[in-house]
């Protein structure tokens, strides 16, 4: 009988396929994992909310700014038409010849119509920088990684954290050179699968 190597390989854990050639469904399973863990831990959603809420207020702000300066002109561009003091008293119905009210209500409705256009363009070029604005937040959440020799998981079976044993195959490989190609294809078969990249936040939409 041919002697088993402590280093068989095992099947896929999902359809029991053999271990070469290499099936997906490891990989599959594994960022399907990764999405669900990732939904269920909570500081992710804090940190989006946290994100959007205010660059969302710092899009607004800048907005209204601009929308501000913007009325400050049109409302001084109002002020040197003729007779616009007359209309404003008279409530639009300002004692002056027909053809002159037509004009000042041409005027006024272009200004308007001019005024409305430059709002809007503010509103688009605003929310064009959502972009930056969200990477300018999201550069300010500070994380940082814990340490490896405090973040492994315990060991079900054996008691020990599941950090130990890789440095237990660490100190075997230094004996045994010849295995280190095995070692690297069976880490490379158990770590198979893309890591999902982050979650992008979504563009909001028009809020006003």
């Amino acid at each position: 009988m041919a002697a088993v190597s402590g280093d068989l390989d095992p099947s896929c854990a999902i359809c029991g396929a053999p271990p070469f050639p290499e099936c997906p469904h490891e990989g599959e399973r594994l960022e399907m994992a990764l999405d669900q863990a990732q939904a269920r831990w909570t500081s992710m959603q804090e940190i989006r909310d946290w994100v959007l809420n205010h660059a969302r207020n710092q899009v607004i702000a800048t907005f209204h700014q601009l929308r501000q300066l913007r009325y400050q002109a049109h409302v001084a561009y109002l002020q040197t038409l003729p007779y616009i003091t007359l209309y404003y008293r008279y409530n639009g119905q300002p004692p002056i010849q027909p053809a002159q009210l037509h004009l000042l209500h041409s005027q006024i409705q272009q200004a308007n119509a001019i005024f409305k256009q430059g709002v809007d363009e503010d509103w688009r070029r605003s929310c064009l920088r959502y972009p930056d604005v969200l990477d300018h937040y999201f550069n300010l959440v500070g994380f940082a990684l814990p340490d490896e020799r405090v973040s492994a998981v315990s060991n079900p079976v054996f008691g020990a954290s599941a950090k130990e044993r890789p440095r237990v195959k660490a100190k075997k490989e230094s004996v045994d050179a010849g295995s280190t190609k095995e070692h690297k294809k069976k880490e490379r078969r158990r770590s198979r699968g893309r890591t999902p990249p982050p979650p992008q936040a979504p563009m909001p939409g028009a809020f006003r």
